[in-house]
């Protein structure tokens, strides 16, 4: 199938950090244009006030914890005063209005694993095994309840939306798209496959997003009728495993962050023709999620615990802070004045888990 644009990354070396000083960009691919300005500044974390290394002159950015929902949990995302927790088959509504206190308020059981949701409205689009993705009704949380869902060949790893479109990402055929006018009984309405291992997707306004390793990004318009066609294709190596946009909702935004090859990845796709990678930056830790708040990008940095990183200048990003948190960081998500980070065991591995909730202040 044809494409209006592939572009190639090149890379070049850091050079060795300085005892102290945190690390910037490791690669530059190409230079983009600088995104929405913010000060950003010193991470602190925890009942014990840490500050760690920030930019000189940067307004800082103040963690403190103060809650904490018990697991097990492998998956978070939170919108509004609820966060959504999914571990294994299970998925799990909490009341987060009072960060202290969370309270559970509903939870529903999906047929088979979940890998990946996300939440958009009263909707979560659940990547569940081979039950495909399904759709869940969250508009009562005390009681989530499966709409309908659609299976593909291989495994749904996650779904995404745009109006009654449904994305998703299965490791046989690619990015399927499904047609959830009926979201009792959502119909495939064609697929793309990717050229290596499909992990993720995306939507902001009527564009996708789409990764896979190792190879690369994918550009689709949701608002071109029939199958799903890329507009544009970056061939990266280490491609995300994970990726997030600035904004789902409101104007299109082209700028994207993912955790690939273990280091923050930005992606400029302002021309959806032609995206490019803008950075790669190297975290203390392995970067395994991340999480958009504006021009600052959160990551679960695993044994290093939470990174947070300016992005500004997306082709020049740099070290707003980190901080361990004792056990590793998983997954996170953001809210405008807090960040809710999975600590503990790993995807499918046995051991404790636990989801840290701080406040943010700057």
């Amino acid at each position: 199938m044809s494409v209006n644009s592939v572009a190639k990354a090149g890379a070049q070396a850091s050079p060795t950090p300085t005892a102290g000083v945190p690390r910037r960009v490791k690669a530059v691919v190409r230079t983009c244009a600088p995104g929405p300005a913010s000060m950003v500044g010193v991470l602190v974390l925890g009942v014990l006030a840490v500050l760690a290394s920030a930019p000189a002159g940067a307004q800082t950015v103040t963690l403190t914890k103060v809650g904490e929902i018990p697991g097990p949990a492998e998956h978070i995302r939170v919108q509004g005063d609820h966060a959504y927790v999914s571990h294994h088959s299970s998925f799990t509504v909490w009341d987060v209005s009072d960060p202290a206190a969370p309270v559970r308020m509903g939870a529903t059981e999906l047929p088979q694993e979940i890998w990946g949701f996300r939440v958009r409205g009263d909707r979560a689009y659940v990547g569940a095994n081979f039950f495909g993705v399904a759709i869940v009704d969250i508009s009562d949380p005390a009681a989530p309840t499966v709409l309908g869902n659609h299976e593909t060949l291989g495994q749904t790893k996650i779904g995404a939306v745009y109006e009654n479109r449904v994305v998703l990402i299965d490791h046989m055929e690619g990015m399927v798209l499904v047609d959830a006018t009926d979201e009792s009984a959502p119909t495939g309405a064609g697929s793309f496959f990717l050229d290596g291992y499909a992990r993720d997707v995306v939507t902001s306004g009527p564009m996708a997003y789409a990764t896979d390793s190792p190879t690369g990004l994918y550009v689709f318009d949701l608002s071109a009728p029939g199958p799903p066609e890329p507009v544009g294709i970056l061939h990266a190596p280490a491609a995300p495993r994970a990726i997030e946009v600035q904004r789902e909702v409101g104007e299109v935004s082209g700028l994207l962050a993912g955790a690939g090859g273990g280091h923050l990845q930005i992606y400029d796709a302002s021309d959806p023709t032609r995206p490019v990678r803008a950075a790669t930056f190297e975290t203390p830790g392995r970067a395994a999620r991340v999480a958009f708040s504006g021009s600052h990008v959160f990551v679960a940095d695993t044994e290093a615990g939470v990174a947070i990183v300016d992005i500004s200048d997306p082709a020049a990003p740099v070290s707003a802070g980190t901080h361990p948190t004792g056990e590793p960081a998983r997954d996170i998500a953001v809210t405008d004045t807090h960040v809710f980070v999975i600590v503990g065991a790993g995807e499918r591995q046995e051991g404790e888990t636990a989801v840290h909730i701080f406040s943010r202040s700057s």
